[in-house]
């Protein structure tokens, strides 16, 4: 399992109110509040908006290690805030987390491989791009990576092809992460991944079969 990469900002607090905000942004500084199990209060702090941009446009999940006033908090990304015009990051929520407290999260789906199915005409369809969990903060993995290199036309994996012993999957096992369906014009039965065909790292690579089950 790929572990989440770990980026370091160094703060300091910052008041609170709409003119200090306004001046942050023109200064290219995106506020910022730090809650959650690994604070004993909020912290209102400001984070340098190129690395901001640097950590949203990476897909993997990642943790932000803020280091305030000699301590350090490991934090994760819970919910960002864009200008209606422009899509800068003009306000950020960080969730700071306790080792021994689990966290319900998403995790991105990537997929690896070349499915047979595509370069017989078939079209892919990811249906689904994230994961819930319920895991320990070090038991997060940065993702799911999930092999389509067998799946033919009309093949398809669901979610309860994702296994690991280190978290709860909270999306239902039902949902379809991948189809690779027909070309257009022509009608085939959706069947689902065989049992028994995961990769590596408990499952967190899974490839895909051929055994028949209607796709719901």
């Amino acid at each position: 399992m790929k572990k989440p990469n770990v980026i370091e900002f160094e703060v300091t607090l910052r008041e609170q109110g709409t003119t200090t905000s306004k001046n942050l942004r023109d200064s290219e500084q995106v506020p910022a509040v730090i809650y959650g199990p690994g604070v004993k209060e909020n912290l209102n702090i400001s984070l340098p908006e190129i690395g901001i941009e640097k950590l949203l446009s990476v897909e993997e999940k990642e943790f932000v290690l803020i280091k305030l006033d000699g301590k350090e908090y490991r934090c994760l990304i819970y919910d960002v805030d864009y200008h209606p015009v422009t899509d800068r990051p003009i306000h950020l929520d960080l969730y700071a987390t306790k080792p021994e407290k689990p966290v319900v999260i998403t995790v991105p789906v990537r997929l690896e491989g070349t499915a047979p199915g595509i370069t017989e005409g078939g079209r892919l369809y990811q249906p689904l791009r994230e994961i819930q969990i319920k895991a320990l903060p070090d038991k997060i993995p940065a993702e799911f990576v999930v092999n389509i290199g067998k799946l033919d036309i009309g093949n398809s994996l669901k979610v309860r092809r994702i296994k690991s012993k280190d978290l709860e999957i909270l999306t239902s096992p039902e949902r379809t992460i991948v189809v690779i369906r027909p070309p257009k014009g022509i009608t085939v039965a959706i069947t689902e991944a065989e049992e028994g065909e995961e990769g590596e790292e408990e499952g967190e690579k899974a490839e895909a079969g051929k055994e028949a089950e209607a796709e719901s």
